[in-house]
């Protein structure tokens, strides 16, 4: 049996990390351990929660996705981080998720599909780093 898998969501769209909470609460095994409206907010509730994955929005008010994940990343290596863009975000904004750390760049609107397939590659990531402690 495995162990919950712990998500912290963030992001100042009421109506996308609605619909991502709804995915992820039919997902067995899951657990939302916090939901943060700002990066400031994500950095703290991170470092309290120590989540196995961070589902953050790019663009938020107060201190953008990029610069929460430099800070996560930079306190939490270890942490997976997905990052979450508009249809037109461009494509310098996912190079610098991906530079900065970020597991996933996912694009809206999200479905299922998306977040099962990110969901599966983070218990994979998390077997194999756990696996490789003992």
């Amino acid at each position: 049996m495995s162990r919950k898998l712990n998500v912290l969501l963030v992001g100042d769209s009421r109506t996308v990390f609605a619909q991502l909470e709804r995915i992820l609460n039919e997902i067995d095994d899951v657990s939302i351990v916090g939901l943060a409206r700002n990066g400031a907010r994500a950095i703290r509730m991170a470092t309290e929660s120590r989540p196995d994955l961070v589902l953050m929005d790019i663009v938020m008010s107060d201190l953008d996705g990029l610069s929460a994940l430099r800070t996560i990343k930079r306190m939490h290596p270890e942490m997976g981080v997905a990052m979450v863009s508009s249809v037109s975000g461009d494509v310098q904004q996912a190079e610098e998720a991906f530079r900065l750390g970020a597991c996933h760049v996912l694009r809206k609107p999200l479905g299922a599909e998306e977040i099962d397939a990110l969901i599966a590659d983070t218990r994979k990531t998390l077997a194999k780093r756990e696996g490789g402690q003992g």
